[in-house]
């Protein structure tokens, strides 16, 4: 892992450091605690914080700074290695099993403590050699409490990436405990969880090129660790080696995660680490290998300029927290820049913000009469199937998808929606059809910040900041175009503004446009 991350080294020691002294930033939120011995979730300082701004307080994420960070272990001052251990000594005087109601959703969620293992144990692995015995004593008996505790809490009934966590903390701690069951225990959970959670493409069932990284690089980890244990896993090592050829294959030209359903940068690997630390763990990566589009990825035309089309069910109806509204949306390069965006996320927690990035609205695809293709109840609820038709034809002149599905059931209004997505060597065109509905509807287009929309009629013209065209937008079948603006968040807690590109009809019927790429250089871009 260190191997991998060379290149943010320094970045990652100035994170420690800062930790060390009380400063940390999860989720682009500051919070100075007074000194780096009162760093805790629990500290008042932390109180105003959401909850998975203390989860990752809670799993010791600051810790990961220092194993990743600094050059080496004798290069970690004997002053940090005091307040490290004083992190430790607070944890385990200041939170015990079971002394409030509602532990199990705060710092003893079984997610926070598979994360807070994993640290642990890597940051002792690491710096053995430099600890006291006593401080090793102290992680030991820490890492057995915890483990015993994941052990039986581990979230079944949750499922996804949760299940996975909980799964190689298992097993890490039973390897680096020396306790079989353990140990058993979380490859059983990996094993079960690489049959059931990962389609035939390689690609995670929530559908989020940030948690697949996620996921995918705990079985790379897993995969390690057995081998090198005298375990090797076949399963595991078969998801490992799908899971990342399916990360070359969604590797766009930019090298950055598509922010599709709840993605966004700086939380996983960047695909390069991810692609780096497969190598290191011996799974080579070729995006040929990847045969299957299961997953509903589809890459339209070729090199530096090419559309991405999101064509699946909507979400998984067993884990529908991560899914956004998005049949048949698209995201677009030119010339190796990111042009047309998804949302990303700000939060998890309710709110209108959450609403509004799994909104349909928020996508490059239809909505029909201001009404959404699913339900959503809450942060993390989703009800609804499209069950979507998929063709996708490859020629020499191009390739074409088209997608057809039907939106009905309680509080939504019935339409069938076909859309139509065609790649040639100079435009893509896009053209949908809305019937069964005499309702309004509109198709829409999200820009990214850098780029700007110039409407003349029935035509549209985007430009980079410098005011070079980069793309031209015809609009068929459309009554009006308008450019909207509406929020873009890349990271958690970050918000900016961008146009939108808005084609209406006040009835059903058939509405496209065609996208002509114009500019042919990679340009520097920045989501800050």
């Amino acid at each position: 892992m260190r191997e991998s991350t060379t290149q943010r080294r320094d970045a990652l020691k100035t994170r420690a450091e800062k930790a060390e002294t009380g400063t940390v930033t999860f989720l682009n939120e500051t919070v100075s605690f007074g000194t780096g011995a009162e760093v805790t979730g629990s500290a008042q300082a932390a109180a105003s914080q959401s909850l998975l701004w203390k989860l990752k307080c809670w799993g010791f994420e600051h810790l990961k700074w220092v194993w990743l960070g600094y050059d080496s272990p004798t290069a970690v001052p004997e002053s940090a290695l005091e307040v490290h251990r004083s992190w430790l000594a607070e944890w385990n005087s200041g939170h015990p099993i079971g002394a409030t109601a509602g532990y199990l959703r705060r710092e003893w969620m079984p997610h926070a403590v598979s994360l807070r293992l994993c640290h642990w144990i890597r940051y002792h692995a690491w710096l053995e050699d430099r600890l006291s015995d006593p401080f090793e004593h102290e992680i030991e008996q820490f890492v057995a409490k915890n483990a015993a505790f994941l052990a039986s809490n581990v979230e079944y009934g949750v499922g996804g990436n949760h299940l996975v966590e909980n799964g190689i903390a298992l097993l890490l701690a039973g390897v680096y405990a020396g306790i079989p069951t353990w140990r058993r225990q979380g490859t059983t959970i990996l094993e079960r969880c690489g049959e059931r959670q990962f389609f035939a493409d390689g690609g995670h069932y929530e559908r989020s090129p940030m948690y697949h990284l996620l996921v995918s690089q705990r079985y790379l980890s897993a995969a390690d660790i057995l081998r090198r244990h005298g375990e090797p896993n076949e399963v595991i090592r078969r998801t490992a080696w799908s899971g990342a050829q399916f990360a070359a294959r969604i590797r766009p030209p930019d090298g950055r995660i598509p922010l599709v359903n709840d993605s966004v940068f700086g939380e996983a690997l960047p695909i390069e680490e991810f692609l780096t630390y497969a190598d290191r763990t011996g799974i080579d990566t070729d995006p040929a290998q990847c045969q299957s589009d299961a997953s509903g990825f589809y890459w339209l035309g070729s090199g530096e300029t090419k559309l991405l089309v999101v064509a699946s069910e909507l979400a998984v109806p067993s884990v529908p927290g991560h899914a956004h509204a998005h049949p048949g949306q698209i995201c677009g390069w030119v010339g190796g820049t990111r042009v047309l965006t998804d949302t990303g996320v700000y939060e998890y927690a309710s709110g209108h913000r959450r609403d509004q990035a799994r909104s349909v609205r928020s996508h490059n695809t239809v909505q029909v009469a201001g009404s959404e293709p699913a339900q959503f109840g809450s942060s993390f609820h989703f009800c609804g199937r499209i069950d979507p038709e998929i063709d996708y034809t490859t020629t020499e002149t191009g390739s074409t998808l088209t997608m057809t599905y039907t939106v009905k059931g309680i509080g939504r209004h019935r339409y069938r929606h076909s859309r139509s997505v065609t790649a040639t060597d100079d435009e893509w065109r896009i053209e949908d059809e809305i019937g069964a509905t005499e309702r309004p509807w509109q198709s829409r287009l999200h820009l990214h910040p850098a780029y700007q929309a110039t409407v003349d009629s029935t035509e549209v013209t985007v430009r980079d900041d410098e005011g070079t065209d980069c793309l031209r937008v015809v609009a068929v079948g459309a009554e009006e175009v308008t450019v909207e603006t509406a929020p873009y968040f890349p990271e958690y807690g970050r918000e900016r503004s961008r146009d939108v590109i808005t084609f209406s009809r006040t009835h059903g019927g058939t509405m496209g446009y065609t996208l002509v790429p114009e500019m042919a250089k990679q340009k520097p871009q920045s989501d800050k």
